[in-house]
């Protein structure tokens, strides 16, 4: 154990959040810590929510006063794993890498987890069991949902990022604690780990694939009749395919899942993999974005065999947590216009929910619902500084930009192409489920702008990302 220790590090991190109420300007500044370990090629592998919008990161050796800065060099938002270089790797001489284990550890095997939590400056080891090994949503993203080890022992703030080891081998990282289980913590266990490593070997991290169906239970016998599926022992049912998935057009609805890659898929969608019963899911997600895969699916009455590779496309109405980025906006007449993220929505907690209903139900359903279209985002008017330019548009706040001046409006960028072609001297914005427009004079526009500009100390009217614009 004494080699383990010796390759853990304290991580002290400045950080700055973005502000999505307010995105011209920047949001507030502070400070934490983590825990992190030598992983390989001189490199330190720690969560990636542990260095998640980071200005500056330093990496304290184990009993050691010295301070090393220290740059991301991968970072998973999707898995919360990140890995640093250190800026003067001398300090690592002499030290050995934590090896992955083999094989994750069975329930009721003893597990350590090492770290440095509530924010000690020595170094904390506690013992526990695996009590538990599941599926569940990683809480950086808010959104992507993988394996978790859940452990016994304690864990606490600082503990983040530290391994996690069974007979000195690495099995698991720190990620998250739970607020309704005293002593429990969740670990990102061996199969997350190695996904992650694997995928950077070529210089990028090309995150998870996403298969995008998703299947009902089919064990009701009036189901499986109607289908015609004769085998009790498996078969789920897709009920939705993603149009943003890579089994889009390659499974259908209606589809009924017999195998995955030889894995027979039993009513409920699960197989057995590694001597357990997890969803058939885990085999997409030991998979590499490209690699390819097999279904086997009941379909018209027949088995086929559909082959294809897990190649989907950046999916931007699936709506992660982000970080290590400004949002976008554009200010035009004190009316702001955003792209509806998960970072916009967290900020409409405490208004009018009448109000803010159309924002979360295009969030929540457009995709399911088919509002999508040739949208890439869902373009919002998020706020609106008072000017007598725009004295009645607060009426349309929180409604969803459907065209300005007869321009779809399928993304921020958007927002500008429609203002430079004012009709007869007006601009027209229609929103989605508004019967009326919203019209501005398209010749005061400019004068309210650099009016508006001082008056609100406005660094900018604008931010897009180069990747957004057409």
């Amino acid at each position: 154990m004494h080699e383990s220790i010796r390759s853990v590090f304290k991580i002290h991190v400045s950080s700055q959040r973005a502000d999505y109420a307010q995105p011209w300007q920047a949001g507030a500044s502070g400070s934490g810590s983590g825990s992190g370990f030598l992983i390989g090629r001189k490199r330190i592998l720690t969560n990636a929510h542990v260095v998640a919008d980071a200005k500056f990161i330093e990496v304290q050796p184990y009993g050691d006063a010295r301070k090393i800065p220290a740059r991301v060099v991968f970072i998973g938002y999707d898995c919360d794993l990140a890995v640093l270089e250190l800026e003067d790797d001398s300090v690592l001489e002499g030290l050995v890498p934590l090896q992955l284990a083999d094989q994750l550890p069975e329930l009721g095997d003893e597990v350590s987890a090492i770290g440095y939590p509530l924010g000690g400056t020595m170094l904390s080891l506690t013992r526990g069991v695996v009590s538990r090994l599941d599926t569940s949503v990683y809480a950086l993203s808010g959104a992507d949902q993988h394996l978790v080890m859940q452990i016994d022992a304690a864990i606490n703030p600082g503990n983040s990022g530290g391994p996690v080891v069974s007979g000195n081998r690495l099995v698991g990282v720190v990620f998250q604690g739970i607020a309704q289980g005293e002593g429990l913590g969740y670990c990102i266990p061996l199969p997350v780990i190695k996904h992650f490593l694997q995928d950077i070997e070529d210089g990028r991290y090309n995150g998870y694939p996403e298969l995008g169906a998703t299947t009902l239970d089919s064990r009701n016998p009036a189901l499986r009749a109607a289908l015609g599926l004769t085998n009790s022992a498996c078969g789920a049912l897709v009920i939705y395919v993603d149009p943003f998935g890579a089994a889009a057009k390659r499974i259908l609805p209606g589809d009924a899942l017999l195998s995955v890659d030889g894995h027979a898929v039993a009513p409920d969608g699960t197989i057995q993999i590694d001597g357990r019963a997890l969803n058939f899911t885990e085999l997409v997600e030991r998979k590499q974005w490209g690699e390819g895969m097999v279904f086997d699916v009941w379909r018209a009455g027949k088995a086929e065999r559909v082959e294809f590779p897990l190649d989907n496309p950046p999916d931007p109405f699936t709506y992660r947590n982000e970080y290590d980025v400004l949002p976008d906006y554009i200010l035009a007449g004190g009316l702001c216009f955003m792209p509806v993220s998960r970072g916009l929505l967290g900020t409409l907690g405490n208004q009018d929910p009448r109000a803010t209903q159309p924002i979360f139900y295009y969030a929540q359903r457009g995709k399911n619902d088919g509002l999508v279209g040739d949208r890439r985002q869902f373009v919002v008017l998020s706020g609106v500084l008072p000017h007598p330019y725009n004295t009645y548009a607060v009426s349309f706040q929180y409604k969803i930009v459907n065209e300005i001046n007869g321009c779809p409006v399928r993304t921020l960028a958007d927002v500008a192409v429609g203002l430079a072609k004012p009709v007869r001297g007006f601009h027209v914005l229609r929103f989605a489920g508004h019967p009326l427009p919203l019209i501005l004079d398209a010749q005061s526009m400019a004068s309210a702008n650099v009016d508006i500009q001082i008056r609100y100390n406005l660094p900018s009217l604008q931010r897009i990302r180069e990747e957004a614009k057409p």
